[in-house]
Parts: C-alpha cells; sequence; structure tokens
C-alpha cells in the first residue's frame, strides 16, 4: 500500500516537531522554575526567604520546595476539592512564599494566571491552615537541585 505524497511528507515533519518539543520541553519546565525563583528573589527584596508547594498527600498540607523540580508548573498546582457540580473550591495554593522580615514572618502566594508572587491575606491564612512549613535562608534559590 502506497501513502498519498501529502502523508509522505508529513511524516519526517511530525518527528522533525516530536525531537523539538522533546528537546525544548526541560528547557520550558526548568525555565519557569527559574522564572518563580526570579520572582520570589524580587519579592523578598534581599529578605531570607524559602518556597513550599501544595502537598499531594494531604489537604491543606506544604511541603517545602528540595528542587527546582518543584517549583515548575507541573508539580506547583493548587489542589481543589469538589462537592459535586461543576464548580470546585480551592483547598490549597500552588505555592507560598515564607519570608522572614525581622519582626514578622510574611506569607505570599503564587498565581500562574499573573505569574507573580501576591500577599496571603489573614482570612485566606486561616480558612486554607497556611504554615510555614520550611526555614526562611538567604539565596535560598542558589542550594536549589535540579531533580
Amino acid at each position: 500500500m502506497q501513502w498519498p505524497k501529502t502523508m509522505r511528507k508529513t511524516g519526517p515533519v511530525m518527528l522533525r516537531l516530536a525531537l523539538l518539543l522533546v528537546v525544548l520541553s526541560p528547557a520550558i519546565l526548568f525555565g519557569t522554575a527559574r522564572f518563580v525563583l526570579y520572582q520570589a528573589e524580587k519579592t523578598t527584596d534581599g529578605n531570607p526567604y524559602c518556597v513550599q508547594y501544595a502537598s499531594q498527600n494531604s489537604v491543606a498540607r506544604y511541603a517545602p520546595v528540595r528542587s527546582l523540580w518543584e517549583l515548575t508548573f507541573v508539580a506547583m498546582q493548587a489542589r481543589y476539592l469538589s462537592l459535586g457540580g461543576s464548580q470546585g473550591r480551592p483547598y490549597s495554593l500552588p505555592g507560598v512564599l515564607v519570608v522572614d522580615k525581622n519582626d514578622r514572618t510574611e506569607l505570599w502566594d503564587w498565581s500562574w494566571r499573573i505569574l507573580g508572587w501576591r500577599p496571603v491575606s489573614g482570612g485566606a491564612r486561616q480558612a486554607l491552615r497556611i504554615e510555614a512549613a520550611c526555614t526562611p535562608e538567604p539565596d535560598f534559590g542558589a542550594r536549589l537541585p535540579v531533580v
């Protein structure tokens, strides 16, 4: 059986596109992780900080980020609770930035929609039971391994 001429040309193009995506995927993933860290450093203005992300293991629990992988859009996602219907309510934030400011600890949440950190209000902090699960340190992002 012979493939039509257009199908014979499409095969190599699709293969090249697939190979390009395989090569670029890690760069895109870890590029977003570096961007999240860049935004964290910009937000903290030189103060010690750390980042924690929504744990997949339990409701409203956060785990300290231990690698760049955990800062990618694949790993750092909000968890939702659905009680039926089409609407779900968030019960966790994708990521929480913990900033040590001399006399207090500030919490910021990551938004993939605005690609930046927003202050967590006191009400959201109580409702979502957000606590600092990591210890802020200077140059937090510099010590993170890739995986």
